[in-house]
């Protein structure tokens, strides 16, 4: 949404801007905007739960717990202890969402055959406990549900998918813990007092730190490049400039990622066309592992597919060799400051791949994620209830994923919308 805002503040500057191009990126940009309030708000833990409505807590876990176990095909036991006692919104959203991240996960172990769920009543605390005899994918982590991707990721020994939930459990005085056993499965265990420590703001989300770099402070920058010359360059040039710290050199894809985890740099300014496709991939696995580095690629060439495909794979920006030196240290603080920054000369060919989206010849990349996964249960004959049910969502959120990619692909339903995609090769036959 930013690269497209700026793309359209790029065209605006022009001394006759095209209107019919500034409605189509203006429409897109509502369209994104509307699909990202509402996956807000349906993952929100300061709103409601849709899933939590009109019924106890209780009554929703056992729903979830039965749901889960129907998919699977598991043998499932439900217990509840201790007397029933009314909690805070945020309380009861919280444990439902452990119990979704838990039961999300149950679909990744294998070997699962038994589920179990016990929610107790205490005197001082609530406790939930949720088990099952399945093992660890072969990588030994869990996968993180699309929801709850943390801020944490760079620490390998973490469990990602519980990282932030964990905190939000530590801000009020509880604590999760998750422990894995080949021979006793996983196991996920929260409890949360009834009084808040003094102080704790129930309500508050986690924190998330700025990218902002504080005034007087150096932007220590990686280099990338195979060329040994290249780097020289880069390093000798980025050193004029007193704010920016050249902190290490990577020769190629591999390094680059290895680097990257060791020093911490805040800009990765890397070759965008290192041998072999390793700037790509490079970019992917730096994204995954260390959300707070940004990634500014240099080229050689204005290719804009490839310019295209590197910004929807986290690249923060995207600029030609042939820039000023000032505008090259002016980007690489713009990065650093959580900008996305493409060239102005690039930017056109940006609002192009846009307009020819917005004038009904859309990509497959056009879809959101959860929306490739609605269709994609759609194409299975799933009905609207059962793909919320897969998805662990509302009917009602799925029914706005539906109303979105009727609008992305120009149908009016279920057939049409299964017909085109099938035609532009967004599911299989």
């Amino acid at each position: 949404m930013l690269l497209q805002l700026n793309t359209l503040q790029t065209l605006v500057r022009d001394d006759a801007p095209d209107i019919s191009a500034l409605h189509r990126g203006l429409t897109d940009l509502e369209q994104r905007t509307r699909s990202l309030i509402a996956e807000i708000r349906s993952i929100d833990e300061q709103l409601p739960s849709a899933d939590l409505a009109g019924v106890t807590l209780p009554e929703a876990l056992t729903r979830l717990v039965e749901e889960t176990a129907e998919t699977l095909g598991l043998a499932s036991r439900i217990a509840f202890s201790g007397d029933e006692r009314p909690l805070p919104a945020y309380t009861e959203n919280l444990l439902y969402r452990i119990a979704q991240e838990a039961l999300y996960q149950v679909q990744q172990h294998t070997n699962a055959r038994r589920l179990r769920l016990a929610l107790s009543y205490g005197r001082d605390e609530v406790q939930m406990s949720i088990e099952d005899d399945g093992v660890l994918p072969a990588s030994g982590e869990e996968i993180p549900m699309p929801h709850f991707r943390s801020e944490e990721q760079n620490n390998p020994g973490s469990l990602h998918p519980y990282s932030d939930l964990r905190h939000r459990l530590d801000h009020l005085g509880g604590s999760l813990n998750v422990s894995a056993d080949v021979e006793k499965g996983t196991q996920v265990q929260a409890r949360i007092p009834y009084v808040t420590p003094a102080g704790a703001q129930a309500l508050a989300p986690s924190p998330i730190t700025s990218a902002a770099n504080p005034p007087g402070t150096h932007i220590h920058v990686l280099v990338v490049d195979n060329q040994a010359v290249s780097r020289a360059g880069l390093r000798h040039l980025l050193a004029s400039y007193p704010d920016l710290e050249v902190v290490g050199e990577a020769a190629d894809g591999l390094q680059a990622v290895s680097e990257t985890l060791e020093l911490g740099p805040q800009v990765v300014l890397m070759d965008a066309n290192l041998p072999n496709g390793q700037s790509m991939e490079a970019l992917k696995q730096i994204k995954q592992l260390n959300l707070d580095t940004r990634v500014l690629l240099l080229s050689a060439q204005e290719r804009e597919e490839y310019l295209y495909e590197t910004l929807r794979a986290g690249a923060d920006g995207y600029v030609l060799k042939d820039i000023a030196p000032d505008e090259l240290a002016q980007a690489v603080r713009a990065v650093a400051n959580g900008e996305v920054l493409v060239q102005p000369q690039l930017a056109g060919r940006l609002l192009s791949r846009f307009g020819r989206q917005g004038r009904g010849g859309y990509l497959y990349e056009a879809l959101t994620t959860r929306e490739q996964e609605v269709l994609q249960l759609l194409a299975r004959g799933l009905r609207n209830k059962e793909i919320a049910a897969r998805l662990y969502v509302s009917e009602r959120t799925v029914n706005f994923h539906l109303a979105n990619i009727y609008h992305k692909l120009n149908v009016s339903g279920r057939t049409e919308a299964l017909s085109k995609a099938l035609e532009q090769g967004l599911i299989g036959a």
